[in-house]
């Protein structure tokens, strides 16, 4: 299931003051043969970027990020259970 309770992406400093502030959309991408992803997108109604990532780090944002709870009890027990499993994974590298 690909419900990732994450932004793909979001207004940061300042892209979130100008005309229409705090708001991004993306307006394309394309995929090169090696792998490589751009992004362009459009930030506070004025500005247009382009963001680079790789379709593994996309199919990896999408199936790894869960699902958001919806609700701050159930957000926080989400974190502190990523949290705990990053924590043992980490542990199990320092041997």
């Amino acid at each position: 299931d690909c419900r990732t309770g994450r932004f793909l992406i979001a207004p940061r400093g300042w892209e979130r003051v100008s005309d229409v502030s705090n708001v991004v959309f993306t307006n394309g991408a394309i995929a090169d043969d090696d792998g490589k992803v751009y992004i362009y997108y459009a930030a506070s109604d004025t500005r247009l970027h382009v963001a680079s990532t790789t379709i593994g780090q996309l199919l990896d944002f999408a199936f790894k990020n869960p699902a958001d709870p919806l609700r701050s009890r159930d957000c926080v027990a989400q974190r502190v259970a990523l949290i705990e499993k990053n924590q043992a994974y980490l542990n199990q590298q320092d041997r």
